[in-house]
């Protein structure tokens, strides 16, 4: 007997709804259940799919329900009724907590609802058939234990929900980062989509040979390559192969590593200067690839050593391994997360501390994107790292090309991580994406709209569909002229008005010109909130 990971302890039912789980038997098993100790009926779908029935419940709980065969029992315990949120999208719904601590930090770490729960659907891509059900994931409540990890829009949305109404909240987090609005739709949508598309004049255009995203000239190919499963693994493989060898080969070579460049520097040899934050646009290190070593001694007061001390560099491109005195107090991989490292005590000394980067540049123009904050922080207090930097090269290499994401391929996340979900009743959806389909606005209009009308096949077709506007960025390595993403917004604006039950969240303001993932989540999370709130007292 299997059912889907969703349906394990925690979980959070939509209230007031009849709600119908699911699951699987080995040949012509009995599957009996109870619910709260009660039995209820089972019905078999067809030879191998068993579904019971619960009939609308209020908010509240807990329940217990257990579910058994011949061979074996499985019980779900603390099961609560409530509202239930689908969380859609890409990176700026997926974004957690841990990244928007600048604000409202103190909400964030103390934040206890047991009342609001978090299942993330995990992502793994899959081509050619859909998933039945759901494997791996698990409901998480919204404490100190879990809370880095939630959506922070779905945080704030849940959090102010449940304090003006105190019904629990369930979000099922569905977004993933990059994903263009192809890889969230069936094949069968579509081929449609795009045939419908091809026959009218928004066919315009030509195919940027994108590897990892389709468009109306390729989508066909990336279909039936992805099919073939020895494609998509030996692709991952040989990308996992490859950036490995750079990686072991610049640290190779890198006489930074070797020769301890992470304690202080001598005093007696001359360095090149770095000015704290900036990029090397413009610079002679604009193309350089490779690692750069930068470091900073500052004067650190007897009065700080007692506390942590929060570390804070903005955001670094492309990677970093960070320093505080030869001590390694943290790492990330890739360019986007703040950067945010805890300094426990014992790291910092009275008086004189070195503070030592070594920066990872791959495909981008390095360095530290300016505007944000670049400070030793404790409690309101400030110490402020801007300003010049000593500067050693590392090792040079040619520019690290990047893997096929196959999780933006055509269909990958409707097989995985949609389609497994259908019957599940929720309140309404949340959605947040765009930016991976300002290449092609022209048809990005049918695509979007299908794509709700097949959402809604799988959660029901008098769900609402809020949709937050695309918000104004400028880029952050180059500085792009103008917006690239107007037209999608323009496409968002208009296409509001074509799909019954769907509303658009403005959130242009909150926008940072050189951050694609603007913090201010709260934010856009109280104005998806209050259009929400205003249509149901409507």
């Amino acid at each position: 007997m299997k059912i889907s990971s969703i349906i394990s302890d925690g979980m959070i039912l939509q209230r007031d709804v009849e709600n119908t789980l699911s699951g699987f038997r080995d040949g012509s098993e009995t599957i009996t259940a109870l619910w709260d100790g009660e039995p209820i009926p089972v019905n078999i779908r067809r030879e191998n799919c068993w579904s019971l029935l619960l009939p609308p419940h209020p908010a509240g709980g807990p329940h217990t329900l257990k579910i058994s065969s011949e061979k074996d029992t499985i019980t779900i315990r603390d099961i609560l009724f409530g509202d239930v949120y689908i969380l859609g999208g890409q990176s700026n719904m997926e974004l957690p907590t841990i990244w928007t601590t600048d604000y409202h930090y103190d909400e964030i770490i103390s934040a206890d609802y047991p009342m609001i729960r978090q299942f993330e659907v995990p992502k793994i891509p899959l081509f050619g058939k859909k998933a039945e059900m759901l494997t791996g994931g698990s409901w998480v409540n919204c404490d100190q234990e879990h809370i880095f990890g939630f959506s922070a829009i779905g945080f704030y949305f849940a959090k102010y929900k449940f304090l003006s109404d105190g019904i629990p909240v369930g979000l099922i987090q569905t977004a993933v980062g990059g994903a263009p609005v192809e890889s969230l739709m069936s094949e069968e949508n579509l081929i449609s989509t795009y045939e419908m598309i091809a026959a009218t004049d928004h066919g315009s255009g030509y195919c940027n040979n994108d590897k990892s995203k389709a468009c109306l000239w390729c989508y066909k190919e990336k279909l039936s390559q992805n099919r073939n499963e020895d494609f998509v693994s030996g692709t991952q493989a040989e990308d996992m192969k490859r950036q490995d060898a750079w990686h072991k080969d610049l640290d190779k070579r890198d006489p930074g590593l070797s020769g301890g460049w992470e304690d202080k520097w001598p005093e007696t040899e001359e360095y090149s200067s770095f000015d704290m934050p900036s990029t090397f646009m413009g610079t002679p290190y604009e193309d350089y690839k490779g690692s750069i070593w930068l470091q900073k001694t500052i004067a650190v007061p007897a009065s700080w050593l007692e506390d942590t001390v929060e570390l804070r560099l903005g955001t670094l491109i492309d990677s970093d391994t960070t320093f505080v005195n030869g001590q390694k107090v943290g790492e990330y991989g890739f360019k986007y997360p703040p950067r945010r490292y805890f300094l426990k005590p014992g790291i910092l000394h009275e008086g004189e501390n070195t503070i030592t980067v070594r920066l990872g540049i791959d495909g981008n123009i390095g360095g530290a994107v300016p505007e944000c904050p670049y400070c030793l922080k404790r409690n309101e207090e400030e110490i402020s790292l801007e300003g010049r930097w000593k500067m050693r090269e590392g090792a040079r290499s040619e520019a690290l090309t990047g893997p096929t994401f196959f999780n933006w391929a055509p269909t990958a996340l409707y097989n995985s991580m949609i389609y497994p979900l259908s019957g599940t009743r929720c309140r309404a959806m949340l959605f947040y994406q765009g930016e991976s389909n300002c290449e092609y606005p022209q048809h990005y209009a049918d695509l979007l709209k299908n794509m709700v009308a097949e959402w809604r096949e799988c959660f029901g077709r008098e769900t609402p569909f809020y949709m937050a506007e695309v918000t104004y960025w400028l880029g952050d390595g180059p500085v792009y002229e103008s917006d690239p993403f107007d037209a999608v917004r323009e496409v968002q604006r208009s296409v509001v008005h074509e799909i019954p039950g769907c509303f658009l969240i403005p959130t242009y303001d909150l926008g940072q010109h050189n951050d694609l993932h603007p913090h201010k989540k709260k934010e856009v999370a109280l104005r998806f909130l209050e259009q929400y709130q205003n249509n149901e007292n409507a």
